[in-house]
């Protein structure tokens, strides 16, 4: 029965992709029409997307629950912010590509595989919970460290120096982040989103993961799919070490078992697609993010059956 629920939560996103590559070998779509698709995943789905579903998060969710707010914090942004800093200073990758590794590792599916998983394994209450918390982390606390690495690269590549500060205020002005930002607050400020209104950004927003394992499955096609020794230790951290490591240190701590589960479960969900949207959108590595992300999702058929049968 555990299979079979991350089966059928998971196969949407592997048809998706497969269907994305079929098109790009019929020569419908090329690594063009990839490139395209995704600034139109990054600057208008996935924002409306974002800031929807975030504005819609109750504030009575977003700040009752610290405890599991501050181990979602703590296991995301430690693990970015650590193998970023492996992957920058001491295996000297760029500042670009160290930043699409870590996030690969830190940045769980939450939004689309999450919501499939986590309301079949717990309660409605405690599932909302969790997917706000991790989107606000993704979008209003990773997000901004991601772009501030990514236009470090850049600058450093296409143009003239710029200080720290300006490359992170030109990363907090992208759609996403002050989508996410202004979502939160409005949020945080107790101004519900009027339910009328919710179609005004779902219509849009639903499609962002479709459009962006689609275009994932342009770049598989269109690019060679290289299952090289690292893309194998990053789906290796990500689907077996990451969860593995968070469970041992929430057991050693004496945390709940309840708060265990929910945690290192979220934390089991395979690799989302925003480093793969970022690689294409910057083109960094594109093949490298897209097969992590496929090697990723087709491995968690099993680790993430196996997390969520162990924990049960």
């Amino acid at each position: 029965m555990m299979l079979k629920t991350v089966i059928f939560a998971l196969l949407p996103i592997l048809v998706t992709m497969l269907l994305g590559a079929f098109a790009a070998k019929r020569g419908d779509f090329d690594s063009t029409d990839s490139s395209r698709l995704i600034k139109f995943v990054m600057n208008y789905a996935l924002p409306m997307h974002v800031f929807g579903g975030i504005w819609a998060t109750k504030r009575k969710l977003i700040v009752e629950d610290i405890p599991l707010a501050l181990w979602m914090l703590g296991a995301m942004l430690v693990s970015y912010l650590l193998l970023y800093f492996i992957y920058w200073k001491i295996v000297k990758n760029t500042s670009g590509l160290s930043s699409l590794r870590a996030l690969s590792v830190a940045d769980p599916s939450i939004p689309f595989i999450g919501s499939a998983v986590l309301p079949l394994f717990f309660d409605e209450t405690i599932s909302a919970i969790d997917i706000g918390i991790a989107s606000l982390i993704i979008n209003v606390i990773l997000v901004p460290f991601v772009f501030e690495a990514l236009a470090a690269e850049v600058n450093k590549e296409d143009g003239p120096k710029i200080s720290v500060g300006k490359r992170l205020l030109k990363g907090l002005t992208k759609p996403l982040v002050l989508a996410a930002f202004l979502g939160f607050i409005l949020s945080i400020c107790g101004w519900s989103m009027p339910s009328i209104l919710e179609p005004t950004f779902t219509v849009l927003g639903k499609c962002a993961g479709g459009v962006a394992m689609f275009a994932t499955g342009i770049v598989l096609a269109t690019r060679k799919i290289s299952f090289n020794p690292q893309v194998w230790i990053t789906v290796g951290l990500k689907n077996i070490a990451y969860p593995a490591i968070i469970w041992v240190l929430m057991v050693a701590t004496g945390m709940p078992s309840v708060l265990t589960r929910i945690v290192v479960i979220t934390m089991a969900i395979p690799t989302a697609t925003l480093p793969t949207n970022l690689a294409i959108d910057y083109g960094i590595h594109e093949s490298e993010m897209a097969s992590t992300q496929f090697l990723s999702t087709v491995l968690s058929f099993v680790t993430l059956s196996c997390a969520m049968l162990l924990l049960q």
